[in-house]
């Protein structure tokens, strides 16, 4: 079941502008926090909630501040508020449609009207209306004698002009019974702090991330949530990249900095769970299936190392439990987190195939996987969406608490709980969260509580006397916007470099900051090139600065010490340790073909045994790399080589040949001579007859 918005578009012009007050319950549970409406917005006609008691007990007061919008309609001396106050919903569905405008029940109460000028005003001219629930004694009373979620709608009447309503809520609870709540609903909001990786592959700050930092934008609402959570148990995910970029733009920016103050701190509390996250953000399941997956393990590594540096101490004990976010995932992402002995996991609703449930999902399952099982819990959109929209902040967040509470009175003896995980770049109305963080605080009916809290209180749900195992809808993970081949062939550059350089070089630092970066899944595939691109270039400009020449050689004898020249021009000038590999099919290398040599800033002739197996001219390859060969600098020399000696054996050979040549000449000379010989001294044969 899902919550409509029909009510929201239906009334929408009533509740498109207003001021925010929070407010408590009359009482012990009280609570005030105003912020202004701006002046540019145009007013509806009508009325709009500025706030209400967030809850009340039974025989306790509800109190509500409204803002007629257009102050000459208070003029008319019959003016009046209307408030009706309908049976309390019993059901999820019932609840649904309350929120949808299709049905708000039987009306319960109906108070007489309310004159407006009888009403008091506060300072900003609010009009201030207090009902008393039965047994109260404050008039005017409004018959609610039992715990529930009573529907109240709200409208300016007798004012000679159309005029529109709304809906909000009375959540009752028995506070007066001396019997604490059976089992309350533990409730874990998952708030999220991250942004786009801000460094370009011009090493400078992307400007529109930068904006969401700066007072007024997204990731500053952010802070100011989180620095009214103290002692409030939540899990939350800070991007480590997003917190790196955050503290260093606060030391140009001491706004900037208070708001990652905040952060920092709600980060170190022992109410808040850190929950586990790669160097920036990624849809893992997009990764994994384009064969980098394992690259992952280094991603959570290097987001813990950067965390720790930019919040200045370690975070409290880590999460056994985990969030994934985007949908869809896949069972891989599940996997993977299991080899990293993480088999808890809130999934996104969406994410699961649909099962049926008796009343709201509010309890773990066993997420069915290809390599295993985890224990699940699913997120609730159904309470997530009412904090979206553009009504007021105070309708917003009591029809959240509302809907909790409806949730809280279904099964009040089973241990059930509700994941809250608003979109990871939602912008927070702030106070619409100060509103429900408040209430949250107060509320019999619920706890907050981390992830790790509620897979620790919740049960699991069963059907048939098992457990309710939920399986990942299939999808086709995303491509990412990294070519996988290019990002491994740049890994493995990068990793032969530092080899050679060791790990504080500042190509290598550089280097791994942007190979983890151009692993994001937000960013285009054009940036991830870049990046990769700009990596490359800076390890070619070191490579290229040592070369071999390609001078000609001459061997005079079959063995010889031949000279190589190598050109070492590294800037800053610095010695390298190589390994040069020399290849000819017609010579052979006493001292083998490899042999690693350290070069000294400047020109370093080095000589290499070896030695002719035959003469003439033929070429020699020159290559030089890494001492473990996986890098190399510049492309392979060829040479020329030219042996004018021979060997023992060639020599013996040669004579042999001539010695043989010599005989046969003479001994062909010999038999000519003879055979002259005999042919002159013979007589000539006589004529036939």
């Amino acid at each position: 079941m899902t919550f409509g918005s029909g009510l929201a578009r239906r009334l929408g012009p009533v509740l498109a502008a207003t001021a925010f007050v929070l407010a408590g319950a009359t009482g012990a549970h009280a609570q005030e926090v105003t912020t202004s409406v701006p002046s540019s917005a145009p007013l509806p006609v009508g009325l709009s909630l500025v706030s209400q008691s967030t809850w009340v007990g039974l025989r306790e007061t509800f109190m509500m501040k409204l803002r007629v919008d257009d102050p000459a309609l208070t003029a008319s001396p019959n003016a009046a508020i209307l408030i009706q106050v309908h049976q309390s919903t019993t059901s999820r569905s019932g609840f649904d449609d309350v929120i949808a405008g299709t049905s708000l029940g039987g009306t319960l109460s109906v108070p007489d009207q309310i004159r407006v000028s009888t009403l008091p005003r506060d300072g900003a001219g609010n009009l201030a209306v207090v009902f008393g629930l039965s047994g109260s004694g404050v008039r005017p009373t409004i018959g609610v004698t039992q715990p529930g979620v009573y529907p109240v709608e709200v409208q300016l009447v007798n004012t000679g002009t159309a005029t529109q309503s709304f809906v909000t809520w009375l959540v009752v609870v028995d506070t007066h019974s001396g019997q604490p709540i059976d089992k309350r609903l533990s409730v874990s909001l998952i708030l999220s702090a991250v942004s786009d990786p801000i460094v370009l592959p011009d090493g400078s700050d992307d400007p529109k991330v930068a904006a969401e930092m700066k007072p007024g934008g997204r990731l500053d609402k952010v802070a100011v949530v989180l620095g009214h959570t103290a002692g409030f148990h939540l899990s939350l995910v800070l991007g480590p990249e997003t917190a790196t970029a955050w503290r260093r733009l606060g030391l140009k920016s001491p706004r900037t900095a208070a708001d990652f103050d905040r952060v920092r701190a709600a980060a170190l509390r022992s109410s808040t769970e850190l929950l586990p996250s790669t160097y920036v953000p990624i849809d893992a399941s997009a990764v994994i299936a384009a064969g980098l997956g394992h690259f992952l393990t280094q991603q959570y590594s290097a987001g813990s190392a950067a965390l720790r540096a930019a919040l200045g101490a370690s975070p409290p004990a880590p999460a056994q439990s985990d969030f994934i976010d985007p949908v869809p995932t896949s069972d891989a992402v599940v996997n993977e987190l299991r080899q990293m002995l993480i088999d808890r996991v809130a999934v996104r609703d969406p994410a699961l195939i649909p099962v049926p449930h008796p009343f709201s999902p509010a309890e773990a399952f066993v997420l069915d996987t290809t390599g295993g099982d985890s224990r699940g819990v699913a997120t609730a959109p159904f309470v997530e969406s009412l904090l979206l929209g553009n009504d007021p902040s105070a309708l917003r967040a009591e029809r959240v608490i509302a809907a909790l509470a409806e949730v809280a009175y279904e099964t009040p003896s089973i241990p059930r709980g509700i994941v809250i995980a608003p979109p990871a770049r939602w912008v927070p109305d702030v106070a619409t969260m100060l509103t429900v963080i408040g209430a949250l605080r107060t509320l019999p009916l619920v706890q907050s509580a981390t992830l790790d809290d509620l897979f620790s209180t919740i049960v699991t749900e069963q059907n048939l006397g098992a457990d309710v195992q939920r399986r990942l809808v299939p999808a086709t993970p995303p491509a990412t916007p990294v070519d996988p081949v290019e990002y491994q062939n740049t890994a493995d550059e990068l990793s032969a470099y530092r080899n050679v350089v060791g790990t504080r070089d500042a190509v290598v630092v550089e280097g791994e900051t942007a190979l983890l970066t151009a692993l994001s899944t937000t960013i285009s595939p054009e940036r991830a090139h870049d990046s990769l691109a700009r990596i490359d270039t800076a390890i070619h400009a070191y490579t290229s600065s040592v070369t071999a020449d390609e001078k000609r050689i001459t061997l005079t004898s079959r063995k010889a010490a031949v000279p190589l020249t190598f050109e070492n021009d590294l800037k800053p000038a610095r010695d390298v340790k190589v390994l040069v590999h020399l290849d000819s099919a017609k010579l052979l290398f006493p001292g083998g073909a490899d042999q690693i040599v350290t070069l000294k800033p400047g020109s370093n002739t080095i000589r290499f045994d070896v030695e002719a197996r035959a003469s003439g001219t033929f070429p020699m390859t020159i290559s030089v790399t890494s001492p473990d060969g996986r890098l190399a600098f510049g492309s392979p020399v060829t040479v020329s080589v030219r042996s004018a000696v021979f060997g023992g054996w060639a020599v013996g050979v040669t004579i042999a040949a001539l010695v043989f040549l010599a005989g046969w000449w003479a001994n062909h000379f010999r038999r000519t001579r003879r055979n002259r010989r005999i042919s002159t001294s013979q007589p000539a044969p006589a004529p036939s007859a």
